[in-house]
């Protein structure tokens, strides 16, 4: 099955540099995404992940280079697993219906979803027996699936993750991530993930970014990335074997803005 509009570039970078008050993080990079395709963005703490993110989403200027996203992409943003508020008194229907909003107009001030989308969208994910529940009885698991039923109500065709499986266990990790080669795959999306759950990652993604603290990158075909010496510099020697679930702390090269999710027109 061809995902549709696959091979399309939703996304182009040509000598970008990411950083700070105009001090670069990491060498120019020179990036193509194409729809249907999962990228990995891996690296250390500190290593950049997280504004070069926020540079693609337009939060934060480049320091040098351009972001050129294709005509009429459409990008959503999906924060860190656990960034919504647990308390919340909503229900999983209720997340999902969020992701068709489009702002705010005097002829028509709440431009709803339409059921049908939402139903489609919690299907789609294999949540919609949890469309009632409440979000606080979810499992981690299955409020990421609600959060990703959102962005299939969205109409977008880019999602970024911020590390969508923290918190959960290796089968959660590895579901979760079937679950976006899946969307990218089927339908066409262009998904962009900085994780630190390499292991369970591995066997679901397209390409990988590595960045080094240190100012190195690697970009490419994941099996190719995988075979570089600063992957095994990073993983095979740092952890002793790719057995092993490579999650630590978040990435903090800057302050994380992770209380709400962006929808980006």
């Amino acid at each position: 099955m061809t995902a549709p509009h696959a091979h399309e570039i939703a996304l182009r970078t040509h000598g970008l540099v990411v950083g700070h008050r105009g001090r670069g993080l990491l060498p120019p990079l020179d990036l193509e995404l194409e729809r249907g395709h999962l990228l990995l963005v891996l690296g250390r703490n500190g290593a950049g992940k997280t504004t070069l993110v926020r540079t693609l989403l337009g939060l934060l200027p480049p320091v040098a280079g351009t972001v050129a996203w294709a005509p009429g992409a459409r990008r959503a943003y999906v924060a860190q697993a656990g960034s919504l508020d647990p308390t919340l008194p909503v229900r999983a229907t209720d997340v999902v219906a969020w992701g068709g909003l489009r702002g705010w107009d005097f002829a028509r001030p709440w431009r709803r979803t339409p059921t049908a989308t939402i139903d489609a969208s919690l299907t789609a994910l294999s949540v919609a027996d949890l469309a009632r529940r409440p979000l606080r009885e979810l499992s981690g698991g299955q409020v990421q699936r609600v959060m990703f039923a959102r962005v299939l109500a969205s109409g977008a065709d880019v999602a970024v993750l911020d590390e969508p499986t923290a918190s959960m266990d290796a089968a959660g990790e590895r579901a979760v991530y079937s679950t976006l080669s899946r969307l990218a795959h089927e339908r066409g999306f262009a998904i962009v993930v900085v994780t630190h759950a390499v292991t369970a990652a591995l066997g679901s993604c397209d390409r990988i970014l590595l960045l080094d603290a240190d100012g190195g990158v690697v970009y490419g075909p994941a099996r190719e990335v995988t075979r570089s010496e600063a992957y095994r510099c990073l993983y095979h020697d740092h952890e002793g074997d790719r057995g092993h679930d490579h999650d630590h702390d978040h990435d903090h090269d800057h302050d994380h803005d992770h209380d709400h999710d962006h929808d980006h027109g």
